[in-house]
């Protein structure tokens, strides 16, 4: 007999930076020498063996050390037009990709060589699914790659999000509670009586079928989370349509955190007004 117990959840989301971009200083160096010999007038005069010397920065701004993903977008940038060092003019990151974002045809490929990976957990199935289904494919003109968590192999482990609507009804909250609590009762009551069927302990195949069979008893309600890979303009992109009055509003809270983490982590790949008017 199983003494679990379902949880609702209803608090914003989790949205943790995993992973970015980061600089090989020995490719750009082999770069620098491709350059030197094609077009040593466009390299700093001191440059060496120095990479950093094709920006006129030392990589920090704002008191904070520039991120790979944000070096790199500059560095992409600049090698279109061979455009180092201070002879290339704008002295900051910041000003330099704000420069390449600007008119009515920015410069977008550049944004693209950017890539983050974010870790997501305390949201529902039901908006995991929207996310997947609006923004699977490649990354170019989509929103990312996501791997999420299955309902095959591992066990739900019954926590439901409470929607955004009825955060400030108790009532409501207690029925929701209620209802969840029995959902998740019936997901439990049915993988015991498989595991049962197969001696209490079953491996392999048949444990999986278990669990995959238990899948369709959990309400869209339950919780998901999954690692998320994007790029700067496929996530700006989200981001404009999600923190929207008009978006389902357990989305919108996601959209918001998911914003403040991009912005705060790379503030100079997110200049668009609605990224940075908050």
């Amino acid at each position: 007999m199983n003494t679990k117990s379902a949880v609702v959840l209803t608090t914003p989301p989790t949205v943790a930076v995993l992973a970015e971009m980061g600089l090989m200083p020995k490719g750009i160096l082999e770069m620098m020498a491709w350059v030197r010999d094609r077009r040593p007038e466009c390299l700093p005069d001191d440059s060496g063996f120095e990479y950093m010397s094709l920006f006129p920065h030392d990589g920090f701004e704002a008191r904070r050390l520039l991120t790979g993903n944000e070096l790199l977008v500059e560095l992409a940038g600049r090698k279109c037009y061979d455009s180092f060092g201070l002879k290339a003019g704008r002295k900051t990151n910041a000003e330099y990709i704000a420069h390449t974002q600007q008119g009515e045809i920015p410069h977008a490929s550049i944004m693209y060589h950017a890539k983050m990976t974010f870790f997501i957990g305390g949201v529902s199935r039901r908006v995991s699914h929207e996310l997947i289904r609006h923004y699977v494919g490649a990354d170019r003109d989509e929103e990312g790659s996501p791997s999420q968590e299955s309902t095959r192999y591992v066990e739900h482990a019954g926590r439901y999000i409470a929607h955004p609507a009825i955060l400030n009804d108790a009532q409501e909250l207690a029925h929701f509670s209620e209802a969840v609590e029995g959902n998740y009762q019936s997901y439990l009551n049915y993988i015991e009586r498989r595991f049962a069927e197969h001696g209490g302990d079953p491996k392999g195949l048949e444990r999986k079928r278990i669990y995959e069979s238990a899948s369709p008893y959990l309400a869209h309600s339950c919780e998901t989370s999954f690692i998320w890979t994007t790029n700067p303009i496929a996530m700006a992109k989200l981001l404009r349509e999600r923190v929207n009055e008009a978006a389902d509003l357990e989305f919108a809270r996601l959209a918001r955190v998911w914003r403040d983490v991009c912005v705060e982590r790379w503030p100079n790949l997110f200049c668009q007004p609605w990224m940075t008017n908050v």
